[in-house]
């Protein structure tokens, strides 16, 4: 028989699992909208730079059938494109709103033009204030912590006692 400590921790880890579970859902969604997002634009952007005037309006509906099942499709494209890609993850001093997080990952894709293929974000009082930004082969950080780092150093170097 479990004590009532036992069950209300019970009860605290399978709330922590349950919010978890939420999170990674929405990043996930994020992921999905900025890619479905960027599909449409290349797709837009490809259209604009080589007009057709003999096509045929049903090869427009054609083709965006087609560019919908591959956006939808998690086959063999999407597999190589994880090849490529880099997992994102942000950490923050306090839970960012999901408008914070599509701009940080949006200005992300724009400072580095390589497709993501996971997005974790970790909250971390430690940090005190701002974000650290960082995915296989990009490093951003500017939090209260590290300035803070960066001050003791500088005092250590230049300050005589």
């Amino acid at each position: 028989m479990m004590s009532e400590n036992e069950t209300l921790n019970q009860t605290s880890v399978n709330e922590s699992l349950t919010r978890n579970k939420k999170v990674k859902n929405e990043e996930d969604a994020l992921l999905k909208k900025i890619n479905q997002e960027r599909i449409r634009d290349s797709i837009q952007k490809w259209n604009n730079d080589n007009p057709d005037e003999n096509r045929e309006h049903f090869e427009d509906e054609l083709l965006g059938k087609i560019m919908l099942n591959m956006m939808n499709d998690e086959g063999t494209s999407l597999k190589k494109e994880q090849n490529q890609s880099e997992m994102l993850m942000i950490t923050s001093a306090v839970p960012l709103t999901d408008e914070e997080k599509e701009r940080i990952v949006r200005k992300f894709l724009d400072i580095t033009k390589k497709p993501l293929r996971r997005i974790t974000t970790v909250v971390d009082p430690s940090l005190i204030t701002g974000v650290r930004i960082q995915s296989e082969s990009y490093y951003y950080e500017v939090t209260g912590k590290k300035t803070l780092k960066e001050l003791r150093r500088h005092l250590d170097r230049n300050w005589h006692y």
